[in-house]
């Protein structure tokens, strides 16, 4: 068990809610160019989550910890604990937000998305040009993925994307509510140090940054985005390997796993015109790559002329 395992052990309800234990397929959704990178090298990329395409996207959630902290007056929130919390949030959003290079440190979380929706118009729109191309997406068995993940050593933290704001702050409150029970019962503890109370304020930290990278706004929840996050710590002896890709003249850090081809259950084809032509080449390309066992699906929304 992870690290994170054991934290998310401590509020199991939180743990049920990103991901209820039970299987499905969840879907890679990608372009032709990088569908075939990914069959043809059998790994899949998963990137530094500062990077991600809106930098709002993380700093979301760091400006929702420390709103939360603010109004939640039900918890009586020890202050030597959460004032501490609320500077290391708000300093990560002030550095997302100015640029600083104080924000750089070892512990790094990588991330890659899927959807638990195979044929989503609104995903296929971020993969489409025009009428003669379309997008593609991987269907992954997601106990099988995750599980060979672990047997791996990536340790992943995955589970569904929260949309909705009560929930998100019914998430932070029980967080808050638990680790504030911790430390006040610490220290009222004669047998507790400094060190404890450390500890303590530093698990909170942590669970409250791998949680909220599974929160999101509101406006992207037709997304229906799953995720898998892998903590790294750069340049450790512990560390995977990273690479770096250029993306819009920014240098994103990236983590590449390899895959086995018994977690692949589909390839689906994005809304087009000519999709006999699109079913038949991507076949064609499947078998080629050893993946001629898998089925291939063509998507069911009309295309309007």
């Amino acid at each position: 068990m992870s690290y994170y395992d054991m934290l998310l052990e401590k509020i199991p309800r939180i743990k049920k809610i990103l991901d209820d234990d039970k299987n499905c397929t969840i879907y890679h959704y990608t372009k032709p160019e990088k569908l075939l990178n990914i069959l043809s090298g059998g790994t899949i990329r998963f990137s530094n989550v500062l990077y991600l395409n809106d930098k709002e996207e993380i700093a979301y959630s760091y400006r929702l910890i420390v709103h939360l902290i603010d109004n939640f007056d039900d918890l009586n929130l020890n202050p030597d604990l959460f004032e501490k919390v609320k500077n290391h949030f708000g300093n990560k959003y002030k550095h997302i937000i100015d640029g600083s290079n104080d924000f750089i440190n070892k512990l790094e979380y990588f991330t890659t998305s899927f959807s638990t929706d195979n044929d989503n118009l609104t995903l296929w729109n971020n993969y489409a040009k025009g009428k003669s191309y379309t997008g593609y997406n991987i269907g992954f068995d997601k106990k099988n993925l995750i599980s060979e993940m672990i047997k791996n050593d990536y340790l992943p933290v995955y589970g569904s994307v929260i949309y909705d704001k009560k929930k998100q702050e019914k998430i932070i409150h029980a967080i808050f509510k638990k680790w504030n029970m911790l430390f006040e019962r610490a220290s009222k503890s004669k047998k507790t140090n400094k060190v404890k109370l450390f500890d303590i304020m530093f698990e909170l930290i942590d669970i409250l940054s791998i949680v909220s990278i599974f929160f999101k706004n509101p406006q992207f929840k037709n997304e229906k985005e799953y995720r898998i996050v892998v903590v790294n710590s750069f340049g450790t002896e512990y560390s995977k390997p990273t690479g770096i890709v250029e993306k819009k003249g920014l240098f994103v850090p990236y983590l590449e796993y390899k895959f086995s081809k018994a977690s692949v259950k589909s390839i689906n084809i994005g809304p087009t015109f000519d999709e006999n032509i699109f079913y038949t080449s991507t076949n064609r390309m499947l078998m080629n790559f050893g993946y001629e066992d898998k089925e291939v699906y063509r998507s069911k929304i009309p295309l309007r002329y």
